[in-house]
This record gives C-alpha cells, structure tokens and sequence, in this order.
C-alpha cells in the first residue's frame, strides 16, 4: 500500500514523502531505520475514500506531480537499465522493483513505479501493470514488455527498451542543445525592441513635439507603434496568452491537428529536419519491434501512434490493410510518400534477405545521424537570420528617428 507522511530528520527539519508498505506499523518502521521520527501518516488510498480532509502539502504534492511528468518520462530510461541489470543477475522481479523504488528520487516517477509493484501483487502481469501509465510508458514499451514476458526473455527485452530510451532522451536532448541559443537569441532581441520602443522613442519624440514640426510617415508609425506599446504593454503577454490558447484549441481538433501536420511537413527549414524525424520514428522502432518477434499487423498498429502525425498515421495504417492483404511491407509502403524511394529499396532489400528488422533498425542509425547533422546546419542557418531580421527592425527604427532630426539640421545650416 502507498502511504503519505511527514517526519523529522536528525537536525530536526520536516520532511514528507510517500513510501511502499504492506500495512501502517510497517511503513512506520520502515521510516524509522531511515532515522526519521514520524509525525503523521495515511494511507493513500484513504484520503480518496474520505474526500475533502486532505493535507494542503497532499494538494501541493498533486499539482507537482503534473508539473513534473517531464522530468518522470526521462527516469523512463535509467529505471529500464538498472531493472535490466538487476534481471540478468538473477534477481526476481519483485526484488528488483523494490531495490529500485529506494533509490528513485522523483516522487512522481516513484509513485508510478510503487503502483506498478502493488498490481504485480495483486496478481497482474508486469505489462498489465504498466498500462495505467501510458502517459509514461508507450505502447511499444508495454508491448514489448508483454513479449519478453511471453517469451521468457524479459531481461533482453528491457535491456533494448533501455537502449531505446537512452537514444531517443539523447537525441531531444541534441535537438534543444542546438535549438536552445537561437531562441535564446530571438527573445533576447524582442526585448531590445520593446525597450527601444518603450523607453526611448517616448523620451526622443517629446523632442519632436516641442519642435511642433510635421514628421515623415516612417517616424510617424514608428512614435504611435511606441506610444500604443507604452500605453498598453500589459497587453503583449495578454494577447502571447490568447494566442496560445486559441493555437492549442485549434490543434485539438481533428481538422486542427490534420492543418499543423501538413504546415509542419511543407514548412521551409523545418520541413526538412521534421520529415526526417518521421521516418527515424518509423523505421527504427517497426525494426525493433519485429526484431523483438512482435507480429507485423501489431507493429504497424503500435508505430501508427508513435510517429505523432496525424497525415502519416493515415498512410500507415492504409499499409497496414494492403500488408493484411498479403502485400508486402515494401510494395505497401511504396504508394505512400512519407518514406524516401531510396528507404524503400533498403526495406525491400531486407525482405529478400528475410532481415528486415535488422535493415529497419540500421535505416533508423542512418536518420539518427542525419537528424544530429540537419539540426547543426539549421542553428547555423537560423543564427544569422535572426541577426539580419533584428538589423533590419532596429534599422528602422534608428533611421525612422534620425530622419526628422537630419532634416533639422539641414534646415539649421
């Protein structure tokens, strides 16, 4: 059972946290022998049946808890490697779980896999355990897990996951690295303008209306584009607000979701790295599953949701039907645009040689690489893009304030 509680540690600072236990006097001494004095605790499960008499740090805890599910997703590889390691030794699967829980630091993450371990008592297989958590667990995982459960084989089969998970946490991780100055760079920059527009241009077009001179159209725009922003700044992170609310409303929709695919695959620059990141997805995890003995029909299925495009998923799963109908997967995949002819060939090369899983998983390293190279050169496309673009802007507005003030001295001379 999952209990919450609050103790004191040896310098006599409250602490709080959940723990695993068959029953209350056990989870009381468990905390003991961590050199904890226990304050309160309750059983979980209790604060729901009772409602409304929870602690305000429980609350706390629940929000927290959602704002960390990114932070949880990326413990999804370690906790596979250390499991991995623990299974090969010969350990059992209920020992290995308990061994791991001590040592999770992410409560929420903690929480999930204490749940995981309560079901497995309870009589359930360790991937029906784990489908109560698919927001951290994926179906290919969950598929997997039930495969090596099937098969006897489950070590080899988490020790791939943990492999799988370690590749695609590295790969993001390359992604936001080299993606991480260029936005760093553009909000940087849209400050400057706002503070040029806010607290200089007031201060230089007072200047201009002592002179009580007519003023060119550029400097015109440019001191009411000013004074509006002077007058309603709290409007900017009004309008970033509902503008991101209105764009989340709008992805939600099927149609919504159906457009943003489409843009994201045509859209010049980020076409070109998105549409290689789909065929990466793809490929590579359809040639791990196969490889893991997963049927063919299944891995499509499982695939379909893994590459989070909603124009591709509809072509998957048209493949899908054609492969049900005795074609195969290269022929399938051929009346569909979203795989370059040259994968194509390489799939169809596997299926002649009967390894195309092994064929899948190397297309899938050859994209991997691909994806690290498109993301250096589109941070050094970008970087001086947004130089020029912030050029020209700040440009404008130094030369749409000199104007007026060069025609005054002309006038003086």
């Amino acid at each position: 059972m999952l209990y919450y509680y609050r103790a004191l540690n040896s310098k006599g600072d409250q602490v709080s946290d959940i723990i695993d236990a068959p029953n209350e006097s056990s989870a009381r001494q468990k905390i003991r022998k961590n050199g904890l004095y226990v304050v309160s605790i309750s059983d979980k499960s209790s604060d729901v049946k009772h409602g409304g008499n929870v602690h305000l740090k429980k609350i706390t805890d629940i929000i927290l808890e959602r704002l960390n599910r990114s932070a949880a997703k990326k413990q999804v590889g370690l906790f596979s490697r250390q499991l991995a390691t623990l299974l090969k030794a010969g350990m059992p699967l209920m020992t290995a779980l308990t061994d791991i829980i001590e040592q999770i630091d992410n409560k929420t993450f903690r929480g999930v896999i204490i749940d995981v371990k309560q079901k497995i008592e309870e009589g359930y297989s360790f991937s029906n355990a784990l489908l109560n958590h698919r927001e951290l667990f994926s179906e290919l995982y969950i598929s997997m897990i039930r495969v090596g459960e099937n098969l006897g084989s489950l070590d080899e089969v988490i020790a791939r996951l943990a492999e799988m998970e370690e590749k695609n946490n590295l790969l993001k991780n390359r992604i936001r690295a080299a993606l991480w100055y260029p936005a760093f760079m553009l909000v940087f920059s849209f400050i400057i303008v706002i503070f040029l527009m806010v607290n200089i241009i007031p201060t230089i077009s007072e200047i201009f209306t002592e002179q009580n001179r007519d003023l060119p159209l550029p400097t015109k725009v440019i001191i009411g584009m000013s004074d509006f922003l002077s007058t309603f700044w709290f409007l900017i992170p009004l309008l970033a607000i509902l503008i991101y609310y209105l764009y989340r409303r709008y992805v939600s929709t099927v149609e919504g979701r159906k457009k943003m695919d489409e843009v994201l695959m045509k859209l010049p620059l980020v076409s070109r790295l998105y549409n290689k990141i789909i065929v990466y997805r793809f490929t590579f995890n359809m040639g791990v599953l196969l490889s893991n003995k997963v049927d063919l029909l299944k891995s499509f299925e499982i695939v379909k949701k893994i590459v989070n495009n909603v124009i591709v998923e509809e072509k998957i799963e048209n493949a899908s039907k054609k492969v049900q109908e005795g074609a195969s997967i290269s022929q399938s995949l051929k009346k569909h645009d979203f795989l370059p002819k040259l994968v194509i060939g390489m799939i169809a090369a596997g299926e002649a040689s009967d390894k195309v899983d092994e064929m899948l998983i190397n297309i899938g390293n050859v994209y991997e690489n691909e994806i690290d190279m498109v993301v250096t050169s589109l941070t050094g496309m970008i970087e001086p893009l947004i130089i020029i673009m912030m050029g020209i802007i700040i440009g404008i507005i130094v030369l749409s304030v000199m104007m007026p003030i060069m025609e005054m001295n002309l006038m003086v001379q």
